[in-house]
């Protein structure tokens, strides 16, 4: 697929050199690919994104504001000592240069006139990664450590939440057994939201907001803000034979225990 489109590029590239009946036939086959693929509304056309490239070179020109060029240069200084310790590739000013280009290339991509924060974030991140890849074992451990609010910019750790979330309420299931002797009455599980946010900050995730308003966590959970707890509602099954936990939420995590009388629709 990935040659065929550059012999096609080429071949469109280089119109003396073409047959007429070749370019009509490739030209057909573009339609038939087009029309096969799915309706999207969100799926720009070759066309409308060259125009759109083309207008952000002509006229979009981001210019820095003062806070984000500090931002940059306290940044590449605190990289620069960081790496200096260890025996890792050293930082060199061509990298402050690499994240003052790829800022403002997010800034134009999106069309905007000045670099914002996220732009510069955006770009730390990019860098980092790349920077940190590069290094020994050792050195890379140190500087995600270093440079951990860097790098987790706009990632998404919905789905490590949900683990950890799932572990708290299964957690709160084994306890009530111990205690009671029995599931059988259990018909909800509570979880303190102080429980999940120390969990989180474990991983260096602080801000739980987005999570709470996911689709994914909206489906299993209930937020009661007034008493600060998650609740979960258990699902009963008849019968006394175990039931394995099954899991729902779009994650790669095999079941971690025995939930007695109760499905646990996690």
């Amino acid at each position: 697929m990935l040659a065929k489109f550059v012999v096609d590029s080429h071949f469109r590239s280089q119109p003396k050199g073409a047959n007429l009946d070749d370019k009509a036939f490739s030209e057909s086959q573009e339609e038939a690919q087009a029309s096969a693929r799915p309706d999207d509304s969100k799926i720009l056309s070759q066309e409308l994104l060259r125009k759109y490239l083309t207008y952000a070179k002509l006229n979009v020109f981001p210019r820095f504001h003062e806070k984000d060029m500090a931002k940059l240069t306290k940044v590449y200084a605190d990289l620069r000592k960081e790496s200096s310790r260890g025996q890792g590739v050293p930082i060199a000013v061509r990298h402050i240069e690499s994240m003052i280009r790829m800022s403002e290339a997010h800034a134009r991509m999106h069309l905007r006139q000045h670099v914002t924060e996220e732009d510069v974030d955006m770009a730390i991140r990019v860098l980092l990664e790349s920077f940190i890849s590069t290094q020994k074992f050792g050195v890379q451990k140190a500087l995600r450590k270093s440079f951990r609010q860097y790098i987790t910019f706009k990632k998404d750790y919905d789905g490590l939440l949900l683990v950890l979330l799932r572990e708290l309420v299964n957690n709160a299931v084994r306890f009530e057994e111990i205690l009671s002797g029995s599931t059988s009455g259990l018909t909800h599980v509570d979880v303190k939201m102080a429980d999940l946010q120390a969990k989180a900050e474990e991983y260096e995730i602080t801000n739980l907001e987005a999570f709470f308003s996911s689709s994914e966590f909206r489906a299993h959970y209930q937020l009661d803000e007034q008493r600060r707890v998650i609740r979960h509602h258990l699902i009963s099954f008849s019968g006394g034979r175990q039931q394995i936990a099954r899991i729902h939420a779009p994650v790669s995590v095999i079941v971690v225990g025995f939930v007695g009388q109760y499905q646990m629709d996690i």
